[in-house]
């Protein structure tokens, strides 16, 4: 059993100090993953200056903030889901789980909001024309009554 205070900040520096240095051998390996990445790309013809304008794209799309999906659809049985995880979507109806780039999650949202932003112009469009029509103060003009058709019986004459 552990009494004394010192003991206690002994122990707390030394679970600290491992979970810092767990953390800094994982960054350490990523920084290896993606350099070999770019290694690889580099082979298929990539240049620097592509990846730069691709580093200037991505820091842009950070800055514009994170983009959420509203309605996510399961693609089991088209119903409603919901994200259960960094990368993954569940159904609530069926259950079912799927895998979901983060990245095309972001491009279906925003496809979403211009898809949404497009329907929501052309009902904007259609009540402008309706008010239009209703407040017209012209209407049809109506030959009929003009040319006194009422007037007359099926024999053509006169009433």
């Amino acid at each position: 059993m552990i009494n004394e205070p010192s003991e206690l900040e002994s122990l707390a520096k030394g679970s600290l100090s491992d979970k810092y240095d767990a953390t800094g051998s994982e960054i350490s390996r990523l920084d290896t993953l993606i350099h070999a990445f770019w290694l690889m790309f580099k082979k298929n013809g990539f240049t620097n200056e592509m990846l730069d304008e691709a580093l200037d794209e991505a820091l842009a799309i950070e800055a514009e903030g994170n983009k959420t999906l509203k309605g996510m659809v399961c693609p089991n049985c088209g119903r409603k889901a919901q994200f259960s995880g960094h990368f993954k979507i569940k159904c609530i109806y069926c259950g079912s789980e799927s895998v979901l780039n983060p990245y095309e999650a972001r491009d279906i949202a925003i496809e979403m909001e211009a898809a949404m932003a497009q329907q929501q112009a052309q009902e904007d469009q259609k009540e402008r024309w309706s008010k239009a029509v209703e407040n017209d103060p012209y209407q049809p003009y109506d030959v009929s009554k003009d040319l006194q058709f009422d007037d007359y019986d099926n024999n053509n004459s006169m009433l």
